[in-house]
């Protein structure tokens, strides 16, 4: 078995009085192990999606050492690679943040206005990280799977209709 982190699943969270989201349950668990036992979250900003991205602190360390792995692969093939600049793109503009242990947590306001995030957002998992969507956005985006589209579209619906938060 590796021990590499994998987010799957999705979930809807509405910020609460004080701004606050909540990461889902499973999600949750997976942060915290990969953060060491911490309630630790790593927040950013996708570079092509729109979206924000979260992981735990394990993820943080791989994106380092994967920028390792790339310069040598550069260095091997006598291409040209700026490994500080690569480092700066990857680990520059994760925010960490503390949640509770009902999964309370604050947006970065950074990230909240690069992602377009208001009140409502949308965990969804892909792997060694999980994305975090403004509904509307993820909805309009046509590179997300249309099941992924078509579950928030009705979340959005029903949320306008008063069915939901």
């Amino acid at each position: 078995m590796s021990d590499v982190i994998l987010y799957s699943g999705n979930a809807f969270s509405v910020a609460d009085g004080k701004g606050r989201f909540v990461l889902p349950l499973e999600m949750r668990k997976l942060v915290k192990q990969a953060s060491g036992g911490d309630n630790r979250l790593c927040l950013s900003v996708h570079f092509d999606n729109g979206c924000a991205t979260g992981f735990g602190l394990s993820h943080k360390q791989f994106l380092f050492e994967e920028v390792d792995r790339l310069e040598r692969k550069a260095d091997e093939a006598g291409r040209d690679f700026n490994a500080d600049l690569e480092r700066e793109n990857r680990l520059g503009t994760i925010e960490d943040v503390n949640f509770d242990d009902a999964g309370r947590f604050f947006l970065h306001p950074d990230i909240k206005e690069e992602a377009g995030i208001t009140d409502a957002i949308f965990f969804y998992g892909v792997g060694r990280y999980f994305q975090i969507w403004k509904p509307e956005a993820l909805v309009e985006s046509p590179d997300r799977p249309a099941l992924i589209r078509n579950k928030v579209r009705r979340w959005i619906d029903a949320r306008a209709e008063g069915a939901t938060k």
